[in-house]
């Protein structure tokens, strides 16, 4: 008797899932997600014996297989996507075959996806057609477009990139809002200003909450970051972190509406390969010994959080100690890296150390030595002179352009920039640590 009405249940449930939308949800979820960089290509990983190529390769499929997997757990009325869907132009077309196979998963249970194009991904820049799905809606490049869902009771806008570069404000050219709808804008843009990203589409935020729109579904900034309440304006973030300069989870916003209404936002984690930066620093009795057992436990403790993720590392390893001596010499120093490389597998495969940057000192009391009369306080008084002084550094930024030229295939964005005089000083004490060291090693 339980058994036949279970499945009686089980019969008005599926009836249930499966009738036709006719009719306002007073309750309904969406997802937003932005900048899923789909095959973003790696760069430098090869260089480095032992990197998990393939793992962090495949991180953004794996991305959106999470992204798709969380629409269809929590039945939501639509997926919406806010730009750089893709990284760039296809080398194969097996890319968007990829998205395309995820796409149906959710065409199978009448979930719509709908997108707008971003700078990496925009009409322009991408030159092929890809084959979506029924369920999936492009908004168009040309203008600002609404599409209406009158059985959820929603109104979208959106309008994607017509090429990389836009650097118009095109705010003022989506629609007025949907009277007696929740309306929802899709704008892929740099609304905040920052620096690290191109300033495409730049609008600001008076701009988006004058607009009348009850929710500002944003795309470009890797950061998930609500910037606005009633009215929402909320960047979702990136769903995988690419390098090391994209610390943190990443993921993107489940969304509840109840009566027409947005009432609660809720980050949820869809990454696969987490990028950490563990600093340690040493005290000056640390030799090499400490600094193995103070990285070991940081990894522990990194590896006993990751929840089945990669976790890709780097190790920024500072401080005066007696641990400087020996990493100034060549030998040991590479011994030192093998070390450390090593000590992740003897508990887990699912820690890299994508890199360490040693930028340790003597310990040594460097305003005793400043105040010496000797070469060594005659080189410290100079280095000084040389960071304090901007006409200096940059006399030495020109001094190491041709540098720029030799080097430029052999380091990343974010370890080299001479334009950049903070980097510069802290090259220049980083060069003044090494020679104190060898001459006050030679001195004894």
């Amino acid at each position: 008797m339980a058994s036949s009405f279970l499945g009686q249940q089980e019969q008005l449930q599926e009836a249930a899932r499966r009738q036709p939308r006719t009719a306002k949800r007073s309750r309904l979820k969406f997802v937003h997600a932005a900048d899923l960089h789909i095959d973003s290509p790696l760069r430098g990983l090869d260089e480095y014996a032992g990197a998990p190529v393939e793992r962090v390769r495949l991180a953004p499929r794996a991305a959106l297989e999470n992204l798709v997997q969380l629409c269809l757990q929590e039945q939501v009325g639509f997926l919406l996507i806010s730009g750089d869907l893709f990284d760039y132009d296809w080398r194969d077309f097996n890319t968007a075959l990829f998205v395309v196979k995820q796409f149906r998963r959710l065409e199978q249970e009448e979930i719509p996806v709908f997108m707008i194009r971003g700078n990496h991904d925009s009409r322009e820049e991408m030159s092929f057609k890809v084959p979506w799905p029924k369920n999936v809606t492009l908004f168009d490049h040309k203008e600002p477009q609404t599409k209406s869902l009158d059985d959820l009771g929603v109104a979208l806008h959106g309008m994607s990139f017509p090429k990389r570069e836009v650097k118009e404000n095109l705010v003022p050219r989506y629609p007025d809002p949907v009277r007696g709808m929740l309306n929802i804008g899709l704008l892929h843009t740099n609304a905040t200003g920052s620096l690290d990203h191109d300033p495409y589409a730049p609008c600001t935020l008076d701009d988006l909450t004058s607009k009348g729109y009850d929710y500002w579904a944003l795309g470009h900034l890797h950061q998930y970051d609500v910037l606005h309440t009633a009215p929402h304006v909320v960047y979702s973030g990136n769903t995988q972190g690419r390098h090391i300069r994209e610390c943190g989870e990443k993921g993107c916003a489940l969304l509840t509406v109840e009566d027409g209404e947005v009432t609660d936002i809720e980050f949820r984690a869809t990454d696969v390969l987490r990028w950490h930066k563990v600093a340690i620093q040493l005290a000056p009795d640390d030799g090499l010994d400490e600094l193995y057992e103070r990285a070991g436990r940081e990894l522990r403790e990194i590896a006993a959080a990751a929840e089945g993720r990669l976790a890709g590392v780097r190790l920024e390893i500072g401080g005066n100690c007696a641990a400087h001596r020996a990493l100034v010499r060549e030998i040991t120093r590479k011994e030192a890296v093998a070390e450390l490389r090593a000590l992740p597998g003897e508990f887990t495969d699912d820690v890299w150390i994508e890199k360490i940057k040693f930028q340790t000192r003597p310990a040594l009391d460097r305003d005793e030595l400043a105040r010496g009369q000797d070469l060594i306080g005659d080189l410290l008084r100079s280095v000084d002179t040389i960071v304090d002084d901007r006409e200096q550094l940059l006399e030495l930024s020109a001094a190491l352009k041709p540098l720029i030229t030799k080097v430029a295939g052999e380091v990343t964005a974010d370890e080299i920039d001479f334009a950049n005089e903070e980097q510069l000083a802290r090259w220049v004490r980083e060069a003044e640590a090494h020679l104190v060291s060898h001459l006050t090693e030679d001195a004894r």
